[in-house]
């Protein structure tokens, strides 16, 4: 094989960036799993999804390494033939790898919407935008697959046949996805905002956007050089969505962080659950000078707790104060 000049290689980067990404999306699947029996919970749902959205995104992972090693991020006029056969047929199961995790991310998401929000409202948006993920995996699959006739010549242009635009279905395939995001963020707005996912499902969206727009960039007659950009973006999406589906449920290890990081003296956080308030009554009559007029006023302090079973976002606390007078007696003697 030619030599080929540093400059001329960008398979360093694809490298670093993926290998990277890929330890950040494992590691929040563990810690995920770790929180939730720190708190003695059951997995649910959401939980087993994301498990599963992190078996083809492993899959994923050593596809475009193995891609990678064929010689992505290199020109492909330096490449043999049989290299750039074997770099178009992985990266037809790159692609359909890459939707089957952003989908199933998806429905992890929405699965743990209806958890933390049983609302009638929030299950039936969720089943809508999740049957619209599917609908939307599903037909990007097939494409994926059926993008030549025959099958053959999407990897071996001498095969007689006709091939979609594929740059402008990469185009049109990544408009939807950006867009089902969105919704899926804005779905309970007022509330999903506060959690910590919200910060990450806004990365999500941002890194699909400078996904589509690398887009752009592709070149079918160069596609060793100008589609790696976008497969690194794909993994670094994946493992985004991932690191978005676990931050919300990570609280009992936060609560164990934030404990060991205060400093003696701080008030303490009560974390245990509360199932009844607790109502305090403190009278101030003692603490005023025995020649002034005392007023007994009874303080009535009501502690509240929201449920935190789920262990997952920090609960509200309701404290209610109430003072009443109750009567008023003069220390002085009466002529």
């Amino acid at each position: 094989m030619t030599t080929v000049n540093a400059q001329e290689s960008r398979q360093g980067s694809y490298r670093a960036g993926t290998i990277a990404m890929t330890v950040l999306g494992v590691l929040f699947v563990i810690l995920r799993f770790l929180a939730r029996w720190k708190k003695s919970l059951k997995p649910g749902l959401d939980d087993y999804m994301i498990l599963a959205a992190l078996l083809p995104f492993i899959t994923l992972v050593v596809l475009f390494l193995t891609i990678t090693d064929y010689g992505m991020g290199l020109r492909s006029e330096i490449l043999p033939r049989e290299n750039i056969i074997m770099i178009t047929k992985l990266l037809m199961a790159f692609e359909c790898f890459y939707i089957t995790t952003i989908a199933v991310t998806k429905i992890s998401i929405l699965f743990m919407y209806c958890r933390i929000f049983p609302t009638k409202e929030i299950r039936i948006a969720s089943m809508i935008l999740g049957g619209i993920s599917l609908a939307w995996a599903t037909a990007i699959i097939f494409v994926s697959i059926f993008q030549c006739t025959p099958i053959a010549r999407a990897w071996d242009k001498e095969i007689l046949g006709t091939c979609i635009d594929l740059k402008a279905s990469f185009i049109g395939n990544a408009v939807p996805k950006i867009l089902i995001d969105i919704l899926i963020l804005s779905l309970p707005v007022r509330v999903v905002w506060r959690l910590h996912a919200s910060l990450a499902h806004r990365l999500v969206i941002f890194t699909s956007i400078y996904r589509f727009t690398t887009l752009f960039d592709f070149n079918p007659a160069e596609i060793t050089w100008t589609l790696g950009k976008a497969c690194t973006w794909s993994v670094v999406e994946s493992s985004t969505g991932i690191i978005s589906a676990c931050m919300p449920t990570l609280r009992p290890l936060l609560m164990i962080s934030f404990k060991f990081s205060s400093q003696s003296g701080t008030r303490r956080t009560r974390t245990t659950d509360v199932e009844n308030s607790k109502g305090y009554e403190l009278d101030n009559s003692a603490h005023r000078p025995a020649d002034e007029p005392r007023n007994k006023i009874k303080t009535h302090l009501e502690v509240s707790q929201v449920d935190d079973a789920s262990g997952d976002e920090v609960p509200l606390n309701s404290i209610r104060v109430q003072r009443d007078v109750i009567w008023q007696e003069s220390s002085r003697d009466s002529f």
